[in-house]
C-alpha cells in the first residue's frame, strides 16, 4: 500500500511539474514588401500589426525569447525556417500563437492533391519573394507562395507534438480588390495581377490545408468574398493616426492585451462587439476549431 502511495505521489508531482513547464511560443509574420510585384500591391501595416501582437502577448506574460518576429520582407525560407523553430521547440502541454498579416491569394491545385478542394484552388500565403506564375509547363503555383497544405501540416505536427495552436490570419483570398492611396488597403492580390491563366472564384469554406480540427483555433479576418483592409488607425483620430494596421490585427491585439485568449467562443464575442462599436458590418470575422481555452 505504501508503494502504491509514493508511487502515486511521484505521479502528481510529475504532472505539477509538466504543467509548471508548459511554455507560451509565438510566431508573427508580417509581409509589406513584395519586389516581383507592382509597387501598388505593397502593403504597408503588417509590420506594425507585428509590432502590436508582441507588445500584447508580452504583456500577458508571453517570454520575449519565445516570440519570433519576422517584419516587412521575410522570405518563404524565412518563414518556414521559424515554422520549423517553432515546431522543433515545442513541448507537450506548449502552447503557441501564429499570426499573419499580408498578402493572399489562390492558385489552382495540382492534377492529384492530397486534400482536394471543391473549388479547384489551394489558398496560399504571400511572403516577400513571392513571384509570378509562369504557366503549363513551366512552374504551375506562385513561386515562393506558402500554400494551405504547408500551414495544415505545421499545425498537424504541432498538435500532435501535444501543443495547442492560436492561428489568427489578417489576410484575404478575394479577386478583383481596388486599391489607391487614399481608400483602405486590401490585403488580397487577384490571380490575374500573378499571371494566373484564370480569376479565383470566392469560397465557402478554409480549410487550412487539414481535415483536422482538434488542438487548434483558427481565426479569420473576414470572409472569403469579403474585403480584408488595412487602414490608419484608431478611427477617428485624425492626423493623431500615425501608422496603417490590419483592422482585424488592431482590434486581436488590443483583446490579447486586455483579456488574453480565453476560450475562441468568447474571444470573437469581444471582437464582434469592437466591431459594432465602430459601426463596422464587414468584414465578418470567422473561426474553426475552438475546442480548446487559454491560460491568459
Amino acid at each position: 500500500m505504501r508503494l502504491k502511495i509514493r508511487l502515486a505521489v511521484r505521479l502528481v508531482i510529475a504532472l505539477a511539474c509538466l504543467d509548471a513547464s508548459a511554455a507560451d511560443h509565438a510566431l508573427l509574420v508580417g509581409v509589406s514588401r513584395y519586389p516581383a510585384l507592382p509597387r501598388a500591391l505593397w502593403l504597408e501595416g503588417p509590420a506594425n500589426d507585428v509590432r502590436l501582437m508582441r507588445e500584447a502577448l508580452l504583456a500577458r506574460g508571453f517570454d520575449p525569447r519565445l516570440v519570433s518576429s519576422l517584419s516587412d520582407a521575410p522570405t518563404r525560407a524565412d518563414i518556414l525556417g521559424a515554422m520549423a523553430g517553432v515546431l522543433d521547440q515545442v513541448r507537450p502541454g506548449d502552447r503557441v500563437v501564429f499570426h499573419y498579416a499580408g498578402h493572399g491569394s489562390q492558385q489552382p491545385q495540382p492534377s492529384h492533391p492530397r486534400y482536394p478542394e471543391p473549388d479547384g484552388l489551394d489558398e496560399v500565403l504571400l511572403p516577400s519573394d513571392a513571384g509570378r506564375w509562369q504557366g503549363a509547363g513551366q512552374i504551375e503555383a506562385i513561386p515562393n507562395a506558402i500554400i494551405d497544405d504547408e500551414i495544415g501540416d505545421w499545425i498537424d505536427a504541432l498538435v500532435d507534438k501535444g501543443a495547442t495552436v492560436w492561428a489568427f490570419f489578417d489576410t484575404c483570398h478575394a479577386a478583383g480588390m481596388a486599391r489607391g492611396a487614399s481608400k483602405p488597403l486590401s490585403r488580397a492580390v487577384a490571380p490575374a495581377d500573378l499571371g494566373l491563366p484564370r480569376e479565383a472564384q470566392p469560397r465557402a469554406t478554409r480549410s487550412l490545408g487539414s481535415p483536422r480540427l482538434d488542438g487548434r483555433v483558427l481565426v479569420f479576418a473576414g470572409r472569403s468574398h469579403e474585403r480584408v483592409a488595412e487602414e490608419w488607425l484608431p478611427r477617428g483620430a485624425g492626423f493623431a493616426a500615425t501608422q496603417r494596421h490590419g483592422v482585424f490585427s488592431w482590434h486581436v491585439a488590443a483583446l490579447l492585451r486586455e483579456r488574453g485568449l480565453g476560450d475562441a467562443g468568447s474571444l470573437m464575442e469581444a471582437l464582434q462587439r469592437r466591431y459594432a462599436s465602430e459601426g463596422r458590418t464587414k468584414p465578418v470575422p470567422l473561426f474553426a476549431g475552438g475546442a480548446i481555452t487559454g491560460k491568459h
